[in-house]
């Protein structure tokens, strides 16, 4: 393991190191070898340099909180990563375990060579790697979120999902495996979400939810222009608890929207997916929202300042 004080210059020379390099497990070998890493830091697949950093609790929040720690201490030298999200239900080229609780990420990128702090079954672990292969992966089969450090200048293409049709399960599923580890990886990046979701009614598209999360997660509902079906006793039945219930300030002013119905959903470890991702469908069906293709991600929540969201794991539209 690395002590804290050591990752920082070794994330500056690995990431420097890996100019020039034809990825070869020669040449990594050998790299390997002048920073005084063994063999077993080569990962299989694709070539790359696995360099485990701690090995916290195996609690979601005590995970989440030393990738933090990690990622901080990383930012203090390298600046802003130009990537960082979490790589939802699919994964990157190459064998690897993914931890349960989240699936985090940060990564630097500098002339095709990346350095990235990912969250490894045990912790978090530093790569070495190409850029090209993950850029590639992401823009064919990517899921999760990712943000892009708007003055990069280095634009990533991601999945266009074209919408669920029909089928209102398989908006259920996506929604439930985005929200089940949001508030981890949150947490993990130091970052905060506020996502609008518009429903189209009547030929209308009101605003219906948000999503809210930083250290916890929260849903909102919206009841304006929605159908009888989804207002005062009805939206309680559909398990929407008003919003004045929750003591006050549980949300930071500058994400709270102040929707009248909203359920506080969980932290980290905490957040019952299945049922979280049920009452949205269940409550934009009952407001009137013909198909999963007419609920929209807002395009506002796709900018949180230094960086530009994209949701694949959501598989809507934005508008």
């Amino acid at each position: 393991m690395i002590d804290i004080i050591d990752v920082a210059p070794l994330g500056r020379t690995l990431l420097g190191a890996g100019a020039g390099l034809r990825w070869t497990g020669a040449e990594l070998r050998a790299l390997a070898g002048r920073l005084g890493l063994s063999a077993d830091h080569m990962a299989d697949g694709p070539l790359e340099l696995v360099v485990p950093v701690s090995r916290p609790d195996a609690g979601p929040l005590a995970q989440a909180r030393e990738f933090r720690r990690v990622a901080d201490a990383l930012r203090a030298v390298l600046g802003d990563a130009t990537h960082l999200g979490a790589h939802g239900h699919t994964r990157p080229f190459g064998r690897r375990t993914d931890p349960v609780w989240g699936r985090p990420f940060l990564r630097w990128c500098e002339d095709g060579t990346t350095l990235e702090l990912r969250a490894g079954a045990a912790g978090p672990e530093l790569v070495l790697q190409p850029t090209g292969p993950w850029e590639e992966w992401y823009a064919l089969s990517g899921t999760g979120f990712t943000g892009t450090l708007e003055s990069s200048g280095q634009e990533l293409d991601h999945p266009n999902w074209e919408g669920h049709g029909d089928d209102w399960e398989s908006l259920r599923s996506s929604l439930g495996a985005f929200l089940r580890t949001l508030p981890a990886e949150t947490v993990a990046l130091g970052v905060a979400h506020s996502m609008p979701l518009y429903g189209m009614i009547d030929d209308r598209g009101p605003l219906l939810f948000d999503i809210v999360c930083d250290d916890r997660l929260f849903l909102g509902f919206t009841e304006y222009r929605v159908r009888a079906q989804a207002t005062g006793e009805h939206a309680a039945a559909l398990g929407w608890t008003r919003r004045e219930s929750l003591p006050p300030g549980h949300l930071a002013d500058a994400l709270d929207g102040e929707p009248p119905w909203r359920v506080a959903a969980g932290g980290p470890g905490e957040v019952d997916a299945p049922e979280m991702s049920a009452l949205l469908v269940r409550t934009a069906r009952a407001a009137g929202v013909a198909g999963p293709g007419d609920l929209i991600l807002g395009g506002e929540g796709e900018f949180r300042h230094p960086y530009r969201f994209r949701f694949p794991g959501l598989a809507m539209r934005v508008g």
